[in-house]
């Protein structure tokens, strides 16, 4: 007489594919592809504080200008033997320095308004030649009156600083030379900025492609998980319907730490210990007395950064190489060591096979994460163990700190 299976166990048989589906859609609808915004370069807060900056920066260097030229044309004056009045020529060279100081912003506008660089640089060159005499007519006026103002009103010195046409054309070559200066160191910056900004604009793009391709590594990783983990429920729910029930309660507790809210690429070794035991007692209830697991991770390197859901697809690879009936132990161990600045995690089996299956979605998919993660420098290699048996070999770099 055929045994009736119990209802319930019965209904985790017929579903197992939908129930992997259902969990599969939920996961890729709660972690959709990340589209990268597009964010203004400088928003207006930074910008005033930058305004304010550049400003501060315009006035300490045209001070410092100006009493450099007071100290040259004061010394020069009492070297000459002529009467130097300290006050009188304080009062010229700072006025005149900040009086060019003042026109700056306009000469920038000027320079970003008509480049001399690129294409139509002669048409601009042309148009900037008027606005250069212009300029340094301003600057001459700006000079005259704050000398008039401050020198000749208050009786420091008996001299009429009015401007004159003179005054206008003797000042010119110099104004115009300082004009030329102003527009090249403008058009300098401008250029370093632009290639800045673009250096970190493919920087930007080349983090939001790498995320995007780590949320779809870890959106085909995810599925792969849930497969391996009903698959062993699977195989109980038959034969001993009771480990099967134990193991769905705990495959409730596995899944609720290995797809937290709060995800990230990232996490401590110590965090996957946790998750890969919580793995392990399933497997426990699979294999019985013939699972053998030796995790050899010293304290120190528990706080180890290390990609996230990593240690129990290695662990379940080599479950699978490591379950031979005719063995019996299914024997694994896990040991982790510091060397040279990297974290080396070595997974060994009892398969003498020592390549990467084609269709081996979890170790490849770990591959493809760590170079995304940390550079060609780092990655995963199978080889022989020193005795026998297999390794999978991860290394990564050693750090406590996110990446």
């Amino acid at each position: 007489m055929p045994v009736r299976k119990p209802p319930h166990i019965r209904t985790h048989a017929s579903t197992p594919r939908r129930v992997i589906g259902s969990l599969s859609t939920r996961l890729q609808s709660r972690h959709p592809m990340p589209v990268p915004e597009h964010k203004p370069s400088l928003d207006p807060a930074r910008a005033r504080v930058r305004r304010k900056r550049l400003a501060w920066g315009l006035f300490f260097l045209s001070s410092a200008l100006g009493v450099i030229l007071f100290i040259d044309r004061y010394l020069s004056r009492v070297a000459g033997g002529k009467d130097a009045d300290f006050l009188r020529v304080v009062i010229e060279e700072l006025s005149s320095a900040y009086s060019a100081a003042l026109l700056v912003p306009l000469m920038v506008w000027l320079a970003r308004r008509w480049p001399v660089m690129g294409e139509g640089w002669t048409r601009s060159l042309v148009i900037h030649l008027p606005f250069a005499a212009l300029t340094g007519m301003l600057h001459t006026t700006l000079n005259s009156l704050s000398r008039w103002a401050l020198i000749y009103l208050p009786g420091v010195a008996e001299v009429d600083y009015l401007p004159s046409l003179q005054r206008y054309l003797l000042s010119l070559p110099n104004q115009m030379i300082v004009y030329g200066l102003v527009i090249a160191i403008t058009h300098t910056i401008d250029r370093y900025r632009a290639a800045r900004n673009r250096e970190l604009d493919a920087e930007r793009m080349q983090a939001h492609l790498t995320r995007a391709q780590l949320d779809a590594l870890r959106r085909q990783l995810e599925p792969h998980f849930l497969f391996t983990t009903l698959n062993a429920v699977s195989t109980l729910i038959y034969s001993k319907p009771a480990a099967a029930e134990e193991m769905i309660a705990r495959l409730s507790s596995l899944l609720k730490h290995a797809f937290s809210p709060e995800q990230q690429h990232e996490t401590t070794l110590a965090e996957e210990l946790r998750l890969l035991d919580l793995y392990l007692d399933i497997m426990r209830l699979r294999f019985d007395e013939r699972l053998f697991v030796q995790i050899d991770i010293p304290e120190e390197l528990r706080q180890s950064r290390v990609p996230r859901l990593l240690l129990q697809p290695l662990v379940d690879a080599a479950l699978r190489r490591s379950a031979d009936p005719s063995k019996a132990l299914v024997a694994v161990k896990l040991i982790a060591r510091a060397d040279h600045g990297r974290l080396v995690l070595r997974v060994s089996d009892q398969s003498d096979d020592n390549r990467i299956d084609v269709g081996d979605i979890g170790l490849d998919n770990a591959k493809q994460r760590i170079r995304h993660m940390y550079g060609e420098q780092y990655g995963l290699r199978r080889e022989a163990a020193v005795l026998e048996g297999s390794d999978t070999v991860v290394e990564l770099p050693l750090s406590t700190e996110k990446t």
